[in-house]
């Protein structure tokens, strides 16, 4: 080797170099994040569907094993007249043990033979997600901590968010000291499904799985997507403002809470995050549209890009798109209308 290349001095990078070499390594970040994002939402989609799936096929599991009967969205189950080890709550309560969470459910069953008189004051009665009011201490001490993993959605931007009682609301909801509420969801079920079961005759009572879903179980809707929170104040989630899934928060197109239905039952896809406190005119909470895209706690609403996930009643998951017409939409919301669905599902 020559004698003058053995002792040349190591060439360095001149600043023009190194700043071409930072520009080129930030447009590889840039074309590289957009693909990391839909992974992060695919993976994200997948899971959500996943839970979708065990939340019916608990619903389906919940029946089989009590002669046929769905849960309700809300009441007394298996015996709408009430009966010794007789359950009380929402449906995602109904079927804990049907998503592993034996042990919670059986934290809050009932040992008491609630409201088997016709016109019992349900109030008074040993209940298994509120207890006695007003103190409510079986629900503040054993419902409001819990957590389960598969009724949220993981791309819920509101998912983390903890609520606390703010108010007592007509003396139901009584202010807390401990700590912030879990046991809220990312889901909702359909409530022309999942009616309102008390032995004083309000609401539809349970019905029975697969006799009841003439429309076919593979055309019905039993859950989907709803965020945990919508916008504060508007519209309205039965009772609470949002998902609590003790009680029948976690609802869509309810007629006996008041929802929307028909075309006014529309879906959301990815509502405003942060949307203000907007009260509609003259405090008519039922003013379709009003807020807009903002998260609404009355109809479904997806953190998906494109469309909703949906559970059906055969037990399949499907993306739903965005695109759908609100007529199609309702048709898989009705389970025994004869409406069949349109081109576009």
């Amino acid at each position: 080797m020559p004698f003058f290349r053995r002792f040349r001095p190591n060439r360095a990078f001149t600043l023009v170099e190194l700043l071409v070499v930072i520009a080129i390594i930030g447009i590889l970040i840039g074309l590289l994040l957009p693909a990391v994002q839909k992974i992060r939402e695919a993976a994200a989609r997948i899971q959500c569907s996943n839970n979708l799936k065990q939340i019916v096929l608990a619903a389906q599991n919940c029946a089989d094993t009590h002669e046929g009967i769905l849960p309700p969205g809300l009441g007394l189950y298996p015996n709408r007249m009430g009966s010794t080890r007789n359950g009380e709550g929402g449906f995602f309560m109904h079927i804990l043990p049907y998503v592993e969470q034996d042990n919670l459910y059986n934290l809050t069953y009932d040992n008491y033979n609630v409201l088997t008189q016709p016109n019992a004051d349900w109030r008074n009665a040993a209940s298994d997600w509120s207890g006695a009011l007003p103190t409510y201490t079986q629900w503040n001490s054993t419902l409001q901590p819990a957590k389960v993993k598969s009724y949220f959605c993981p791309a819920d931007p509101t998912q983390d968010l903890r609520p606390g009682w703010t108010g007592t609301g007509n003396g139901t909801f009584p202010n807390l000291t401990n700590g912030p509420v879990n046991s809220v969801t990312s889901y909702a079920f359909n409530g022309n499904v999942f009616g309102i079961s008390y032995q004083w005759g309000w609401g539809m009572g349970t019905v029975r799985f697969p006799s009841y879903i003439q429309d076919g179980v593979s055309n019905t809707i039993f859950v989907t997507e709803k965020e945990v929170f919508s916008v504060t104040g508007y519209p309205w989630t039965p009772d609470h403002g949002f998902n609590y899934w003790p009680d029948w928060g976690p609802s869509i197109a309810s007629v006996e809470g008041g929802q929307p239905t028909g075309p006014a039952a529309m879906f959301v896809v990815r509502p405003l995050v942060n949307c203000p406190n907007i009260e509609a005119p003259n405090g008519d909470k039922d003013l379709v549209g009003f807020i807009g895209a903002c998260a609404r706690g009355d109809v479904a609403n997806s953190p998906h890009t494109g469309g909703i996930n949906v559970g059906m009643g055969d037990g399949s998951v499907r993306l739903v798109n965005g695109a759908i017409s609100a007529t199609t939409w309702w048709a898989a919301l009705t389970p025994n209308s004869g409406d069949l669905l349109g081109n576009d599902w």
